[in-house]
């Protein structure tokens, strides 16, 4: 009861800890999380994915990397653009860097693991979206995506819209002439007041998010490294076995990895453990872009031949990142 005891204290005090150092990154990571989400909207977005190949790519993964999308979000998108007949490059672009990284991880990463972590992270989410949108481009040229989307193609004169009565025929008449006007639907405005509640509750609902998350996985990450032997983490993970160290790493964020706000701080307890920067690398690239939530988004809009591709892009940059970064980490 005493070994309970005391392990319950030092996991506390090592999450309070982790706490007083990062809590301004912490902050800022939800002030520009709940910016992005009120002030830039998935529809807006979507336009970026209409261009020629080589600039939708480019604008796909700047919006994938630049933009706090969950699974869902990225669904949204990708959604839109399927609608308008985009090609795959760009789509698979996105699908592969937007679940990787985004502002508010950018600058939780900073704090936890410091600047060259963060900025490798984040190029190496960049260069997934790239990695992918050439396979693509090279597929597709070459007939292999055929017939993998799951949404039917587009009629001519543009998709019906989700609210069939926003653009029914009204009939009018004068004199026995009667004539059918369309009736097209106008974008609500939204108040300077109303954006500003929502901002509030942004503020709210991301700061919940994130202090659950974080502190439930710091605790969770700190509760291991308390109880598994160092040297087990040190062998398998660590800088002494650097050939397999990162492929293993790679392999266990698909299980592992949940989120970004929970297995930031948990990845950044196994480090202090001895888990190799080239490890953790991997482990949370592969683990966040196959993620439950990314897979089962990925299902929605595209066949196993995409996703195929999207996971064999995401172990690749992963692999080639976690032994390229011995380098420089």
């Amino acid at each position: 009861m005493e070994y309970l005891a005391n392990l319950v204290m030092t996991v506390a005090g090592d999450v309070w800890t982790t706490i007083v150092h990062n809590w301004p990154y912490l902050l800022l990571s939800v002030l520009v999380a709940s910016l992005v989400q009120v002030y830039l909207k998935p529809d807006q977005l979507s336009a970026w994915l209409r261009r020629r190949t080589w600039v939708a790519v480019l604008a796909a993964v700047a919006l994938g990397a630049l933009t706090p999308f969950c699974s869902c979000g990225t669904t949204a998108v990708v959604l839109g653009a399927l609608a308008s007949a985009v090609p795959w490059a760009p789509i698979v672009a996105f699908m592969a860097s937007s679940p990787l990284t985004s502002p508010e991880e950018f600058v939780l990463s900073v704090g936890l693991f410091g600047p060259s972590f963060a900025i490798t992270f984040f190029v190496a989410a960049i260069a997934v979206g790239l990695l992918g949108g050439a396979a693509a481009w090279w597929l597709e040229g070459h007939g292999h995506l055929d017939g993998q989307s799951r949404m039917p193609a587009p009629t001519q004169g543009g998709a019906q819209g989700c609210c069939p009565e926003a653009e029914a025929p009204r009939a009018q008449g004068s004199g026995g002439v009667r004539t059918l006007t369309v009736v097209q639907p106008q974008a609500p405005t939204v108040t300077r007041a109303a954006r500003l509640r929502l901002l509030v509750t942004a503020l709210w609902q991301n700061t919940r998010k994130l202090a659950v998350y974080f502190l439930a996985f710091a605790a969770i990450g700190y509760l291991l490294i308390r109880i598994i032997p160092t040297g087990a983490i040190t062998g398998l993970l660590g800088d002494g076995n650097p050939v397999w160290s990162v492929p293993l790493a790679a392999v266990l964020g698909i299980p592992v990895y949940l989120n970004s706000d929970g297995s930031l701080p948990l990845v950044a307890s196994f480090m202090n453990g001895g888990m190799s920067p080239g490890a953790a690398i991997a482990f949370l690239i592969t683990g966040a872009g196959t993620s439950i939530g990314s897979i089962s988004g990925m299902l929605v809009i595209a066949r196993w031949r995409v996703v195929a591709l999207i996971v064999a892009t995401l172990f690749v940059t992963a692999i080639t990142t976690g032994w390229l970064s011995v380098l420089w980490l």
